[in-house]
Protein backbone atom coordinates (compact mmCIF):
# COMPACT_ATOMS: atom_id res chain seq x y z
CA UNK A 1 0.00 0.00 0.00
CA UNK A 2 0.93 3.43 -0.35
CA UNK A 3 -0.09 6.83 1.01
CA UNK A 4 -0.63 8.08 -2.75
CA UNK A 5 -4.58 8.32 -4.48
CA UNK A 6 -4.38 6.95 -8.04
CA UNK A 7 -6.61 4.43 -9.81
CA UNK A 8 -6.13 1.09 -10.49
CA UNK A 9 -7.66 -0.67 -12.68
CA UNK A 10 -9.52 -3.49 -10.86
CA UNK A 11 -11.36 -0.15 -9.15
CA UNK A 12 -13.50 -0.02 -12.29
CA UNK A 13 -13.40 -3.03 -13.89
CA UNK A 14 -15.92 -5.45 -13.55
CA UNK A 15 -16.04 -8.99 -12.57
CA UNK A 16 -14.95 -10.79 -16.30
CA UNK A 17 -11.66 -8.74 -15.72
CA UNK A 18 -11.56 -9.72 -12.18
CA UNK A 19 -12.08 -13.49 -11.96
CA UNK A 20 -15.40 -13.33 -11.92
CA UNK A 21 -15.72 -12.41 -8.35
CA UNK A 22 -17.10 -8.79 -7.52
CA UNK A 23 -19.49 -7.52 -5.04
CA UNK A 24 -18.22 -8.41 -1.18
CA UNK A 25 -21.47 -9.45 0.73
CA UNK A 26 -22.10 -9.50 4.91
CA UNK A 27 -25.71 -10.42 4.49
CA UNK A 28 -26.63 -13.45 7.52
CA UNK A 29 -28.05 -15.99 5.23
CA UNK A 30 -24.81 -16.25 3.41
CA UNK A 31 -21.80 -15.71 5.96
CA UNK A 32 -21.23 -16.85 9.00
CA UNK A 33 -20.90 -14.78 12.56
CA UNK A 34 -18.00 -15.62 12.82
CA UNK A 35 -16.75 -15.36 8.73
CA UNK A 36 -15.30 -12.71 7.31
CA UNK A 37 -17.23 -11.02 3.93
CA UNK A 38 -18.27 -13.07 1.38
CA UNK A 39 -17.79 -12.44 -2.32
CA UNK A 40 -20.08 -12.85 -5.54
CA UNK A 41 -18.84 -15.25 -8.41
CA UNK A 42 -20.72 -15.15 -11.51
CA UNK A 43 -20.44 -18.54 -12.99
CA UNK A 44 -22.47 -17.50 -15.40
CA UNK A 45 -20.33 -15.09 -17.23
CA UNK A 46 -17.40 -17.99 -17.40
CA UNK A 47 -17.65 -17.95 -21.04
CA UNK A 48 -16.86 -14.36 -21.36
CA UNK A 49 -13.96 -14.10 -18.40
CA UNK A 50 -10.85 -12.67 -19.90
CA UNK A 51 -8.67 -12.03 -15.99
CA UNK A 52 -6.08 -14.32 -17.43
CA UNK A 53 -5.50 -12.18 -20.39
CA UNK A 54 -6.16 -9.15 -18.63
CA UNK A 55 -3.07 -10.50 -15.54
CA UNK A 56 -0.68 -11.38 -18.50
CA UNK A 57 -0.93 -8.36 -20.27
CA UNK A 58 -0.21 -6.23 -16.97
CA UNK A 59 3.21 -9.05 -16.09
CA UNK A 60 3.77 -8.53 -19.53
CA UNK A 61 5.27 -5.06 -18.43
CA UNK A 62 7.22 -6.24 -15.27
CA UNK A 63 10.53 -6.08 -16.56
CA UNK A 64 9.71 -2.87 -17.30
CA UNK A 65 9.47 -1.24 -13.89
CA UNK A 66 10.73 -3.65 -11.85
CA UNK A 67 14.02 -1.43 -11.57
CA UNK A 68 11.72 1.73 -10.69
CA UNK A 69 9.32 -0.47 -8.30
CA UNK A 70 12.79 -1.68 -6.31
CA UNK A 71 13.60 1.98 -6.34
CA UNK A 72 10.67 3.00 -4.80
CA UNK A 73 9.84 0.05 -2.06
CA UNK A 74 13.59 1.02 -0.94
CA UNK A 75 12.25 4.67 -0.75
CA UNK A 76 8.57 3.57 0.95
CA UNK A 77 10.58 1.25 3.74
CA UNK A 78 12.77 3.76 5.08
CA UNK A 79 9.78 6.21 5.12
CA UNK A 80 8.04 6.65 8.50
CA UNK A 81 4.58 4.53 8.01
CA UNK A 82 3.03 5.27 11.02
CA UNK A 83 -0.83 5.39 10.80
CA UNK A 84 -2.15 8.77 11.12
CA UNK A 85 -5.66 8.08 10.80
CA UNK A 86 -6.14 11.17 8.68
CA UNK A 87 -7.98 9.87 5.98
CA UNK A 88 -10.40 7.75 8.07
CA UNK A 89 -10.72 11.99 9.89
CA UNK A 90 -11.80 12.82 6.90
CA UNK A 91 -15.10 10.21 6.24
CA UNK A 92 -16.06 10.69 9.40
CA UNK A 93 -15.67 14.80 8.81
CA UNK A 94 -17.24 14.54 6.06
CA UNK A 95 -20.03 12.57 6.89
CA UNK A 96 -21.32 14.97 9.34
CA UNK A 97 -20.32 17.81 7.31
CA UNK A 98 -22.50 17.12 4.69
CA UNK A 99 -25.43 15.52 7.01
CA UNK A 100 -24.77 12.22 5.73
CA UNK A 101 -24.72 10.85 9.70
CA UNK A 102 -23.09 7.28 8.06
CA UNK A 103 -19.62 6.54 7.19
CA UNK A 104 -20.52 3.72 4.40
CA UNK A 105 -22.16 6.25 2.34
CA UNK A 106 -19.01 8.10 1.83
CA UNK A 107 -16.27 6.86 -0.23
CA UNK A 108 -12.89 7.92 -0.22
CA UNK A 109 -10.00 7.90 -2.89
CA UNK A 110 -10.27 8.11 -6.85
CA UNK A 111 -11.37 4.38 -7.07
CA UNK A 112 -14.14 4.55 -4.64
CA UNK A 113 -15.50 7.78 -6.11
CA UNK A 114 -15.03 5.82 -9.65
CA UNK A 115 -17.25 3.14 -8.28
CA UNK A 116 -19.69 5.48 -6.79
CA UNK A 117 -20.29 7.14 -10.21
CA UNK A 118 -20.46 3.68 -12.12
CA UNK A 119 -22.37 1.64 -9.61
CA UNK A 120 -24.33 3.28 -7.16
CA UNK A 121 -26.68 6.18 -6.54
CA UNK A 122 -24.06 9.22 -6.42
CA UNK A 123 -24.88 12.10 -4.84
CA UNK A 124 -21.54 14.56 -4.85
CA UNK A 125 -18.29 14.33 -5.59
CA UNK A 126 -15.41 16.03 -3.84
CA UNK A 127 -12.50 17.20 -5.48
CA UNK A 128 -9.55 18.09 -4.48
CA UNK A 129 -8.13 21.50 -5.34
CA UNK A 130 -5.83 21.95 -7.82
CA UNK A 131 -6.31 17.59 -8.78
CA UNK A 132 -6.24 18.28 -12.06
CA UNK A 133 -6.18 15.50 -15.24
CA UNK A 134 -5.81 12.83 -12.86
CA UNK A 135 -9.42 12.94 -12.67
CA UNK A 136 -10.77 13.92 -15.81
CA UNK A 137 -12.97 10.63 -15.84
CA UNK A 138 -14.19 11.41 -12.68
CA UNK A 139 -15.70 14.98 -14.04
CA UNK A 140 -16.38 13.11 -17.44
CA UNK A 141 -18.47 10.47 -15.10
CA UNK A 142 -20.21 12.95 -12.74
CA UNK A 143 -21.12 15.26 -16.12
CA UNK A 144 -22.78 12.31 -17.87
CA UNK A 145 -24.63 11.08 -14.22
CA UNK A 146 -25.43 15.37 -13.76
CA UNK A 147 -23.72 14.59 -10.83
CA UNK A 148 -22.62 18.21 -8.67
CA UNK A 149 -18.40 18.60 -8.28
CA UNK A 150 -17.25 20.31 -5.59
CA UNK A 151 -13.74 21.40 -5.30
CA UNK A 152 -12.66 21.18 -1.95
CA UNK A 153 -9.27 22.18 0.18
CA UNK A 154 -7.92 20.00 3.18
CA UNK A 155 -8.55 16.97 2.00
CA UNK A 156 -6.40 14.23 1.78
CA UNK A 157 -7.60 11.67 -0.80
CA UNK A 158 -8.08 13.13 -4.92
CA UNK A 159 -11.93 12.44 -4.57
CA UNK A 160 -14.28 11.54 -2.40
CA UNK A 161 -17.92 9.91 -3.66
CA UNK A 162 -20.94 10.59 -1.64
CA UNK A 163 -23.71 8.16 -1.94
CA UNK A 164 -27.18 10.14 -1.92
CA UNK A 165 -28.46 9.31 1.80
CA UNK A 166 -31.87 9.00 0.68
CA UNK A 167 -31.64 6.70 -1.82
CA UNK A 168 -31.15 3.26 -3.22
CA UNK A 169 -29.98 2.32 -6.29
CA UNK A 170 -33.55 1.89 -7.55
CA UNK A 171 -33.40 6.06 -7.62
CA UNK A 172 -31.37 6.47 -10.99
CA UNK A 173 -33.35 7.24 -13.54
CA UNK A 174 -33.70 5.54 -16.89
CA UNK A 175 -31.60 8.29 -18.29
CA UNK A 176 -28.72 7.09 -15.75
CA UNK A 177 -28.53 10.03 -14.09
CA UNK A 178 -28.37 11.07 -10.28
CA UNK A 179 -31.25 11.51 -7.92
CA UNK A 180 -32.13 15.62 -7.00
CA UNK A 181 -31.42 16.37 -3.78
CA UNK A 182 -34.90 17.11 -1.55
Amino acid sequence: GTREDFLIPSACLNSTVSGLISRTVLRADLVGPEDFHGAKFYRELADTDVSGHFLDTVAAHFDEVVDAVDAEVKELLAADRAPTWEGWAAVERISEEYGIHDVNLVKPGVGETTRVLLRRVPWKILAKRGAGADLEHIRLLAEQRGVPVEEVDELPYSCVGLIHPKYTRGATGADGKAVESQ
